[in-house]
């Protein structure tokens, strides 16, 4: 981590009698450090320099601007604050979205990140006389006990990166060099926690408009696993009703929050968020979202199947070869297996209920294309009135294994009924009357 020492803090000294011989002040717009709705954190004391200091209670800071502030383009970053001489950036985005976008209109500020490619909605709070405020974490640790906990954010129009991002005085103040007037140069102060360390937690809720952004009336997504990662070592939470995870007592350093998104679902935000936990106080996640995967589920019947527009996708998915799998009955009990598309047509139409076994294993082969061909996902749920709830895939599994162990049932057979629940259900979604 790049260091700036005794001589680059004699440097800025001599800076800052340079600006004030031209007339240009530091602190002209002053910042607000605040909470993702606006409320300003209570203010204490720099016991080492007695200056005034933002007290926050975890890491979830956000920074107001001054509605005086000029329109424009501005680099803001997070130092420590030093007690040793020295001064290191905290930071952990990326340099490019340091960036910061601010338009005044009449004193509400509103704000852009112009070089981030996919800046995060919930990067931006509500500030406190309206208008955005930009959030700050994370933070890296300091690597200098003194310094740990306590921070200090700044803003300006006027940056030099020639010493890379991590030089925490990359921003001028005096004259700018392009424009000829003041430079805006602001800062200030905050401490989060008291430095004994503290919780990371956070929240996974069902995302029913699949916008990735928590709305009022979205709920809590419980029972859901989240880990906590760092190197080869992984911490389990599973949220709870109302969707809230957390892990105790979590030590400073940088790790990853994961969630497994559950069988039947897909993610709308991202799955996993690196995080520095500065071992300050409690650090807040942002939340991970999830919405019901919507299958395919819109199946066609015997009768399409058996026609000229079902025989024709017969053939242009090549599932003759793939009906030997099925262990297709014949009304003896043979196992038979359609070769081309007149014995499929045929298999068909001559389906009866002398041997259940046949007529479950037309009610099969109909299902069976359905799902080669798109027209039903295997994951698609029944609710069954006689079987209950299962996904496609289980159904024709189970048929298949009666198939094989039942291959003839006439009348009287002990197996019949069982089959006959399984034709039923097939025959049912087949006719897409029980998809959940």
């Amino acid at each position: 981590m790049l260091r700036t020492h005794l001589l680059v803090l004699a440097s800025a000294t001599l800076l800052a009698t340079t600006a004030a011989a031209q007339n240009c002040s530091f602190n002209l717009f002053p910042l607000q450090v605040v909470d993702q709705v606006g409320t300003a954190f209570p203010r204490g004391f720099d016991q080492a320099t007695g200056e005034p200091q933002f007290l926050a209670p975890n890491e979830n800071v956000y920074v107001a601007f001054d509605p005086n502030t000029p329109s424009g383009t501005y680099y803001l970053h997070v130092t420590d604050t030093p007690f040793d001489g020295q001064d290191e950036v905290l930071s952990t985005n990326d340099p490019m979205d340091r960036f910061v976008g601010i338009t005044n209109t009449a004193g509400v500020i509103t704000l852009t990140l112009p070089f981030s490619t996919n800046p995060d909605p919930q990067l931006f709070g509500t500030a406190p006389g309206g208008g955005q405020t930009l959030r700050l974490a994370p933070f890296r640790i300091s690597q200098f006990p003194l310094s740990r906990c306590h921070f200090k954010v700044w803003l300006g129009n006027n940056w030099n990166l020639d010493g890379g991002p991590q030089n925490p005085y990359l921003l001028s103040g005096g004259l700018h060099p392009v424009t000829g007037q003041c430079s805006v140069l602001s800062f200030e102060k905050f401490v989060i926690g008291d430095g004994t360390g503290g919780d990371v937690l956070g929240n996974v809720f069902a995302d029913q408009d699949r916008d990735g952004v928590r709305d009022p009336g979205e709920n809590g997504f419980a029972g859901q696993q989240v880990r906590l990662v760092t190197g080869t070592d992984a911490r389990l939470a599973v949220t709870d009703q109302d969707g809230n995870y957390r892990f105790d007592a979590v030590a400073a350093g940088s790790y990853t929050v994961e969630f497994t998104v559950p069988s039947g679902n897909l993610a709308t935000t991202a799955t996993a968020f690196a995080i520095e936990a500065c071992g300050c106080a409690d650090l807040t996640v942002p939340s991970f979202g999830a919405a019901q995967q919507i299958l395919p589920c819109n199946a066609r019947t015997i009768g399409y199947w058996r026609n000229c527009h079902g025989l024709q996708r017969v053939h242009q998915f090549g599932i003759l070869s793939t009906l030997p799998m099925l262990h297709l009955r014949n009304t003896f009990g043979w196992q038979v297996a359609p070769g081309s598309l007149w014995h499929f047509k045929f298999y068909l139409q001559a389906a009866n209920a002398w041997n259940m076994a046949y007529m479950l294993s037309a009610q099969l082969v109909a299902m069976h294309c359905n799902v080669l061909v798109g027209f039903v996902h295997p994951n698609c749920v029944i609710n069954d009135p006689c079987l209950g709830e299962m996904t496609i895939a289980q159904l024709m599994q189970r048929s298949v294994a009666s198939l094989i162990a039942h291959p003839c049932t006439p009348p009287g057979s002990q197996h019949r009924q069982a089959q006959t629940l399984l034709k039923n259900a097939l025959d049912r979604a087949n006719n897409n009357q029980i998809w959940r």
